[in-house]
Protein backbone atom coordinates (compact mmCIF):
# COMPACT_ATOMS: atom_id res chain seq x y z
CA UNK A 1 0.00 0.00 0.00
CA UNK A 2 1.46 3.18 -0.87
CA UNK A 3 0.61 6.48 1.14
CA UNK A 4 0.40 9.97 -1.05
CA UNK A 5 0.43 12.99 1.25
CA UNK A 6 -1.28 16.02 -0.05
CA UNK A 7 -1.54 19.52 1.51
CA UNK A 8 -4.39 22.15 1.75
CA UNK A 9 -4.65 25.27 2.50
CA UNK A 10 -7.68 26.46 5.36
CA UNK A 11 -7.99 30.00 6.03
CA UNK A 12 -8.54 31.11 9.41
CA UNK A 13 -10.16 34.05 10.46
CA UNK A 14 -8.08 35.77 13.46
CA UNK A 15 -10.36 38.65 13.52
CA UNK A 16 -11.36 39.55 17.32
CA UNK A 17 -15.11 39.80 18.14
CA UNK A 18 -14.37 42.87 20.50
CA UNK A 19 -13.41 45.06 17.47
CA UNK A 20 -13.83 48.56 18.77
CA UNK A 21 -15.43 49.85 15.17
CA UNK A 22 -18.86 49.47 14.40
CA UNK A 23 -21.15 49.93 11.54
CA UNK A 24 -24.71 50.97 12.23
CA UNK A 25 -27.33 50.59 9.71
CA UNK A 26 -30.95 51.55 9.56
CA UNK A 27 -33.69 50.30 6.76
CA UNK A 28 -37.22 51.97 5.70
CA UNK A 29 -39.19 52.91 2.86
CA UNK A 30 -40.42 56.51 2.14
CA UNK A 31 -43.84 57.61 2.82
CA UNK A 32 -43.92 60.62 1.26
CA UNK A 33 -41.70 63.27 -0.44
CA UNK A 34 -42.06 67.11 -0.59
CA UNK A 35 -38.55 67.95 -1.82
CA UNK A 36 -38.10 68.97 -5.30
CA UNK A 37 -34.38 69.32 -6.04
CA UNK A 38 -31.65 66.82 -6.42
CA UNK A 39 -30.23 64.53 -4.47
CA UNK A 40 -33.01 64.26 -2.27
CA UNK A 41 -35.61 65.05 -4.49
CA UNK A 42 -34.83 61.66 -6.27
CA UNK A 43 -35.95 60.02 -3.35
CA UNK A 44 -39.65 58.36 -4.49
CA UNK A 45 -42.80 57.56 -2.46
CA UNK A 46 -42.61 53.52 -1.48
CA UNK A 47 -38.89 53.28 -2.03
CA UNK A 48 -36.58 51.62 0.12
CA UNK A 49 -34.11 54.28 2.38
CA UNK A 50 -31.48 53.32 4.19
CA UNK A 51 -29.14 55.03 6.57
CA UNK A 52 -25.01 53.92 7.11
CA UNK A 53 -22.51 55.07 9.19
CA UNK A 54 -19.38 53.97 11.18
CA UNK A 55 -18.90 54.89 14.79
CA UNK A 56 -16.17 53.77 17.52
CA UNK A 57 -16.88 52.36 20.52
CA UNK A 58 -14.07 54.27 22.41
CA UNK A 59 -14.94 57.44 20.98
CA UNK A 60 -18.35 58.85 23.14
CA UNK A 61 -19.78 60.99 25.29
CA UNK A 62 -21.95 60.63 28.48
CA UNK A 63 -25.01 63.07 28.87
CA UNK A 64 -24.68 64.62 32.34
CA UNK A 65 -28.18 64.96 32.50
CA UNK A 66 -29.89 61.59 31.40
CA UNK A 67 -29.10 57.41 30.94
CA UNK A 68 -27.57 58.08 27.15
CA UNK A 69 -24.47 57.83 25.82
CA UNK A 70 -23.21 59.46 22.35
CA UNK A 71 -21.12 58.08 19.92
CA UNK A 72 -19.13 59.86 17.65
CA UNK A 73 -20.11 59.49 13.96
CA UNK A 74 -17.56 58.98 11.22
CA UNK A 75 -18.53 61.54 9.16
CA UNK A 76 -17.11 60.79 6.18
CA UNK A 77 -19.08 57.12 6.32
CA UNK A 78 -22.38 58.96 6.72
CA UNK A 79 -25.11 58.36 4.02
CA UNK A 80 -28.77 58.19 3.68
CA UNK A 81 -29.76 56.14 0.21
CA UNK A 82 -32.82 55.20 -1.93
CA UNK A 83 -31.46 53.04 -4.83
CA UNK A 84 -28.46 54.54 -6.44
CA UNK A 85 -28.67 58.39 -4.94
CA UNK A 86 -27.27 59.18 -1.57
CA UNK A 87 -26.59 62.44 0.60
CA UNK A 88 -23.70 62.46 3.25
CA UNK A 89 -23.60 65.01 5.97
CA UNK A 90 -22.89 68.61 5.54
CA UNK A 91 -19.37 69.88 4.87
CA UNK A 92 -18.32 71.01 6.28
CA UNK A 93 -20.16 70.52 9.33
CA UNK A 94 -21.31 73.26 11.78
CA UNK A 95 -18.68 74.76 13.86
CA UNK A 96 -18.72 73.22 17.39
CA UNK A 97 -20.96 70.87 16.52
CA UNK A 98 -20.77 66.96 16.44
CA UNK A 99 -22.61 63.85 15.06
CA UNK A 100 -23.47 61.46 17.59
CA UNK A 101 -25.60 57.99 17.48
CA UNK A 102 -26.64 57.93 20.97
CA UNK A 103 -28.72 54.90 23.15
CA UNK A 104 -30.56 55.23 25.81
CA UNK A 105 -30.89 53.39 28.76
CA UNK A 106 -33.73 52.86 31.12
CA UNK A 107 -34.55 56.48 30.10
CA UNK A 108 -36.37 56.55 32.50
CA UNK A 109 -38.41 53.72 31.38
CA UNK A 110 -37.83 53.00 27.88
CA UNK A 111 -34.31 52.05 25.74
CA UNK A 112 -33.67 53.48 22.42
CA UNK A 113 -31.65 54.67 19.86
CA UNK A 114 -31.02 57.96 17.99
CA UNK A 115 -29.05 60.07 15.49
CA UNK A 116 -28.21 63.42 16.62
CA UNK A 117 -25.80 66.79 17.48
CA UNK A 118 -27.43 66.45 21.22
CA UNK A 119 -26.25 63.39 23.10
CA UNK A 120 -29.69 64.64 25.59
CA UNK A 121 -32.37 65.10 22.99
CA UNK A 122 -32.86 63.91 19.10
CA UNK A 123 -32.72 67.48 17.37
CA UNK A 124 -31.25 65.10 14.13
CA UNK A 125 -28.04 65.92 12.02
CA UNK A 126 -28.11 68.73 9.11
CA UNK A 127 -27.33 67.07 5.43
CA UNK A 128 -25.31 67.96 2.71
CA UNK A 129 -28.65 69.64 0.51
CA UNK A 130 -29.76 73.23 1.45
CA UNK A 131 -33.30 73.73 1.75
CA UNK A 132 -35.32 76.61 2.39
CA UNK A 133 -34.16 77.17 6.16
CA UNK A 134 -30.86 76.25 5.93
CA UNK A 135 -29.15 72.47 5.47
CA UNK A 136 -31.88 69.59 5.65
CA UNK A 137 -32.28 67.70 8.65
CA UNK A 138 -32.13 63.89 9.19
CA UNK A 139 -34.22 62.53 12.36
CA UNK A 140 -34.02 59.54 13.30
CA UNK A 141 -34.96 58.29 17.00
CA UNK A 142 -36.69 54.94 18.06
CA UNK A 143 -38.17 53.45 21.23
CA UNK A 144 -38.47 50.44 22.94
CA UNK A 145 -38.92 48.52 26.18
CA UNK A 146 -37.04 49.33 28.95
CA UNK A 147 -35.57 45.84 29.27
CA UNK A 148 -34.48 46.31 25.77
CA UNK A 149 -30.73 47.13 26.50
CA UNK A 150 -28.69 45.74 28.80
CA UNK A 151 -26.26 49.01 29.31
CA UNK A 152 -24.47 52.23 27.18
CA UNK A 153 -21.96 50.24 26.03
CA UNK A 154 -22.49 49.41 22.09
CA UNK A 155 -20.54 46.41 21.86
CA UNK A 156 -24.02 45.20 24.14
CA UNK A 157 -26.40 46.23 21.64
CA UNK A 158 -25.33 44.18 18.81
CA UNK A 159 -27.51 42.73 17.26
CA UNK A 160 -30.91 43.87 14.85
CA UNK A 161 -33.82 45.55 16.42
CA UNK A 162 -36.98 45.90 13.77
CA UNK A 163 -40.78 45.86 15.83
CA UNK A 164 -40.23 43.51 18.54
CA UNK A 165 -40.64 45.81 21.75
CA UNK A 166 -40.91 48.84 19.42
CA UNK A 167 -43.14 51.36 21.14
CA UNK A 168 -42.29 54.58 19.18
CA UNK A 169 -40.14 55.98 16.08
CA UNK A 170 -39.45 59.15 14.27
CA UNK A 171 -37.76 59.60 11.04
CA UNK A 172 -37.87 62.66 9.12
CA UNK A 173 -35.80 64.88 6.44
CA UNK A 174 -37.01 68.21 8.09
CA UNK A 175 -36.23 71.64 6.46
CA UNK A 176 -36.29 74.40 9.51
CA UNK A 177 -39.95 73.81 11.30
CA UNK A 178 -41.50 71.85 8.27
CA UNK A 179 -41.38 68.43 7.45
CA UNK A 180 -40.19 67.76 3.78
CA UNK A 181 -39.98 63.73 3.92
CA UNK A 182 -41.40 61.16 5.96
CA UNK A 183 -40.04 57.67 6.34
CA UNK A 184 -41.20 54.33 8.12
CA UNK A 185 -38.61 52.42 10.24
CA UNK A 186 -38.35 48.84 9.25
CA UNK A 187 -34.76 47.85 10.76
CA UNK A 188 -31.60 49.16 12.93
CA UNK A 189 -28.99 46.83 12.94
CA UNK A 190 -25.43 46.76 14.86
CA UNK A 191 -22.64 45.04 13.84
CA UNK A 192 -18.71 44.83 15.07
CA UNK A 193 -15.96 45.43 12.32
CA UNK A 194 -13.05 43.72 12.28
CA UNK A 195 -10.06 45.42 12.96
CA UNK A 196 -8.04 47.08 10.38
CA UNK A 197 -5.09 44.79 8.75
CA UNK A 198 -6.69 41.90 10.45
CA UNK A 199 -5.49 38.89 8.02
CA UNK A 200 -6.77 35.13 7.94
CA UNK A 201 -4.15 32.67 9.17
CA UNK A 202 -2.75 30.14 6.96
CA UNK A 203 -2.55 26.46 8.30
CA UNK A 204 -1.35 23.68 6.42
CA UNK A 205 -3.13 20.64 7.04
CA UNK A 206 -2.14 17.18 5.89
CA UNK A 207 -4.81 14.85 3.82
CA UNK A 208 -3.40 11.41 3.34
CA UNK A 209 -4.82 10.01 0.58
CA UNK A 210 -5.01 5.99 0.05
CA UNK A 211 -4.18 4.21 -2.51
CA UNK A 212 -4.85 0.52 -2.49
CA UNK A 213 -2.00 -1.60 -4.98
CA UNK A 214 -3.48 -3.42 -7.49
Amino acid sequence: MRIATALTVIAVSTASASASLVQVTITGTIEQNQITAPPLGQFAAGQAAMISFLVDSDNFVDSGSFPTRGYVIDHSSFLLSSGAVSVGLQSPFPAGATPYFVLRNNDPAVDGFFVATDVDFPVGVPLAQQGLFGAFSNNFAVSYTGNTLASLNILDALGTYDFGGLQSFNWTIDDGPFTAMQLNFESLTITAVPAPGALAALVVVPLLRLRRRR
